[in-house]
């Protein structure tokens, strides 16, 4: 149930990484921006699936309890 979200923020944040240290190099282009966006959105997008993940397990939990 949380892989996904975790490998996706994983993913993420590689893609980040590499971004920066592109641009951390001078390559300061539109592609390398756009990447840490992407990024950016792709953790955000992960994090909120993990949130949603924890809270049906734990409403599940409190249902069978």
């Amino acid at each position: 149930m949380f892989s996904a979200p975790l490998e996706g923020m994983r993913r993420g944040v590689s893609q980040a990484n590499a971004a920066a240290a592109d641009i951390a190099q001078g390559d300061v282009s539109s592609e390398n921006m756009i990447g840490l966006i992407e990024a950016r959105i792709q953790v955000k997008a992960s994090a909120a699936a993990a949130r949603t993940a924890d809270q049906t397990l734990g409403t599940l939990l409190d249902t069978v309890a």
